[in-house]
């Protein structure tokens, strides 16, 4: 009887839904377009991050440390405590003070009509004090520091120009790697008194770091030379990948060439013994070569540079020349074989010569990224990555907006067939009717309706409906071809 009730109850459930449907669907689509045209309204927000590496700098000699150590006098941070340090260090009044004269930022409307309203109450505090403190709090809202991992500080801000999500990006990181500078030269000024024996070791520090901070202030750290630093950054992740990729080629080709080897030791040929011609050396060593002049090369051009491609183009034929060569070699030198057994010499000397080659490549490539980093990194005590232009704004969200909207639509359906449900009182069946009245029905008169009058009443809603949802599909269409 329970399962009967059930099912009868869900039957019904599911004929309530189907009966008002347009009720589901109609809201499940409003919503969604009606949070798509508020978007439009809404102004975008760009954010943009820059990542600092930090190599912590050693400026008490090991001596003095020690000493402290013994004397409980130095406490070891742990990364909690150094991710507090650095997030209040970056969001300080004195950073961001700092940031707004560099940019020059200026008061927005908003601040100024809070200034106006905020000075009737507080008559003994001066305007410009509470502007500036406003307008700092306003930008610390919009700068966000992370720790990734134990040494790397990522540095990001919002704003509603993407340009200015940059400088204030930029800016901020030179502000703290500026203040890190001076952090050192005066550790260093500090340590100089510790001992005599190391006043030397100390003066020439302090000469280097006063060095770097007047070359820091010159010439600004995250600028590479001849401007080709988005050029670097992106050969530094393409670099990374090729050399990811070489990494499988040269897997796969040694257990190939071990399976080779196997088949040949079969067939009583010792491939160690095989002797190449002159001809094939010559080519090998100018293939060799190219590596040398590929890293060169993308120490300063990117992987479509002319110069680049060209040079690969140089390797591919010098790689096919040499597997000629080598062809015709075993072909003279083992002519007695069978075709099989000499392909399989061949392939084996051809993967032999590509193995060298590419683990030189890679070597090559590797040293390519050494010299790419030491050009994007002036500072040796602290490495930053460019703050790169946002061409997408963060927010509004749309694709979140309109499935949170489409969620929305939905649960607004349900609620107006609940509600429509609750508040129906009508009998549905005769069963409700002897159910509450405790009497036998004698006789049913049904409802005669006009079926014309019925359709028509019914697809004046959906026609309302689907006429709303087309004027908000025009005005979002029309809103996106404004915007651009």
């Amino acid at each position: 009887m329970a399962e009967a009730y059930q099912n009868i109850n869900i039957r019904d459930y599911w004929q309530i839904l189907l009966k008002k449907k347009w009720l589901l669907i109609m809201p499940a689509i409003i919503v969604p377009l009606a949070a798509i045209l508020v978007t439009f309204f809404m102004t975008p927000k760009y954010q943009s991050s820059t990542s600092i590496l930090i190599n912590e700098p050693n400026i008490l000699p090991p001596t003095v440390q020690r000493s402290l150590e013994s004397a409980n006098q130095m406490r070891r941070l742990s990364p909690s405590d150094i991710r507090n340090i650095l997030y209040n260090q970056i969001r300080s009044t004195k950073y961001i003070k700092c940031l707004i004269a560099k940019l020059n930022i200026p008061i927005p409307k908003a601040i100024k009509e809070a200034v106006a309203e905020q000075i009737k109450n507080m008559p003994d505090v001066s305007a410009a004090e509470l502007t500036d403190n406003l307008l700092v709090s306003s930008i610390r809202e919009r700068i966000d520091v992370r720790m990734e991992g134990s040494n790397i500080i990522r540095i990001s801000a919002v704003s509603s120009s993407p340009t200015m999500a940059r400088k204030m990006t930029q800016t901020l990181a030179e502000i703290f790697l500026e203040e890190n500078l001076a952090q050192e030269l005066a550790g260093i000024q500090g340590s100089i008194s510790f001992t005599e024996d190391q006043l030397n070791v100390y003066q020439e520090k302090l000469s280097i770091a006063e060095d770097k901070l007047k070359k820091f202030r010159q010439q600004m750290i995250t600028t590479s030379v001849d401007g080709d630093a988005e050029v670097l950054n992106l050969n530094l992740n393409s670099i990374l990948s090729v050399i990811e990729a070489l990494d499988i080629e040269i897997d796969e080709a040694q257990q190939e060439m071990t399976d080779l080897r196997y088949i040949l030791y079969s067939k009583k040929i010792d491939v160690s013994t095989i002797q190449q011609q002159n001809d094939i050396v010559r080519l090998k060593n100018e293939l060799m070569s190219t590596n040398d002049k590929l890293a060169d090369l993308l120490s300063r051009h990117n992987w479509r540079n002319a110069k680049v491609i060209a040079l690969n183009k140089d390797a591919k034929d010098l790689l096919a020349s040499i597997e000629s060569e080598i062809i015709n070699y075993v072909g003279r030198v083992f002519k007695e074989y069978p075709d099989d057994i000499r392909d399989d010499i061949v392939r084996y000397l051809v993967l032999e010569m590509k193995i060298e080659f590419t683990q030189a490549k890679r070597s090559a490539l590797e040293q390519s990224l050494g010299r790419i980093k030491s050009r994007l990194t002036r500072n040796p005590d602290i490495e930053i990555t460019l703050a790169v232009l946002p061409m997408v704004p963060t927010s509004p969200n749309r694709k979140k907006i309109v499935f949170m909207g489409l969620v929305l639509g939905i649960m607004v359906g349900f609620g107006a067939i609940l509600l429509i449900e609750y508040f129906d009182d009508s009998f549905k069946k005769v069963e409700d009717v002897e159910n509450y009245l405790n009497i036998p029905v004698l006789a049913i008169i049904p409802r005669i309706s006009i079926p014309y009058y019925s359709k028509k009443k019914g697809r004046g809603f959906i026609f309302l409906g689907v006429l709303l949802c087309l004027i908000l599909a025009v005005v979002i269409i029309f809103m996106r071809f404004k915007n651009g």
